[in-house]
């Protein structure tokens, strides 16, 4: 498929979550869209992607001809949770061509859904928030570095709450990296939570 004259507004070859304009929206996303044999005119289509509510859309790249990054490599909207060195990168260029971050082909991202969670009015509103949170990252922390890692909230990626579809957060995650998961601003304790982990898309995933 060939992309041509996409170069008017803010304009992209592809767009996520049709009529999704409002939080509103029943639609909960975290869907996963493959993609293979494209072709942009640099010159005419400076924006690639373009991701609209609720922003958690997955592109998977088979051949590597949207993200640049070679064959099974990943896009998805930018969130802080989803940088990690040498794996997926965001930069104004990227920002611009892909409105999000685009991941090689050394991880995977994959849709987790929290969701049917108690005390039912507690969590209504609040963010989901996410804090990388491998060995390579605190392992070297002491007591008080560790402590001012988790409360500095500019560290987090934040997922915005569900209004519709059972009140959930169905969000994308990059594989292979341990997370610190917790609800609004300071965390709260939850009775009950489903999680759920989107099914492989193949036997090798």
């Amino acid at each position: 498929m060939h992309f041509y004259n996409f170069d008017w507004n803010n304009a992209a070859a592809l767009g996520t979550c049709s009529h999704c304009f409002h939080d509103a929206a029943t639609d909960e996303g975290g869907r996963t869209i493959t993609t293979s044999g494209f072709y942009f005119h640099n010159a005419t289509v400076p924006r690639r992607i373009r991701y609209q509510t609720p922003y958690s859309a997955i592109f998977h790249d088979l051949d590597g001809t949207l993200t640049e990054l070679g064959a099974n490599s990943w896009a998805t909207f930018y969130k802080r949770s989803h940088v990690w060195e040498n794996e997926c990168f965001y930069t104004d260029a990227e920002e611009e061509i892909f409105n999000g971050v685009v991941c090689n082909d050394n991880v995977e991202v994959r849709t987790l859904k929290f969701s049917t969670y108690t005390p039912s009015g507690l969590f209504d509103g609040m963010g989901l928030k996410v804090l990388q949170y491998d060995d390579s990252i605190i392992g070297g922390m002491n007591e008080t570095e560790l402590e001012e890692y988790i409360v500095n909230r500019d560290n987090y990626g934040s997922f915005n709450w569900k209004k519709k579809n059972s009140k959930n957060w169905a969000k994308p995650f990059v594989t292979g990296h341990k997370y610190k998961i917790s609800w609004g601003v300071v965390g709260l304790d939850f009775e009950k939570m489903n999680f759920e982990v989107a099914q492989p898309y193949l036997a090798s995933d």
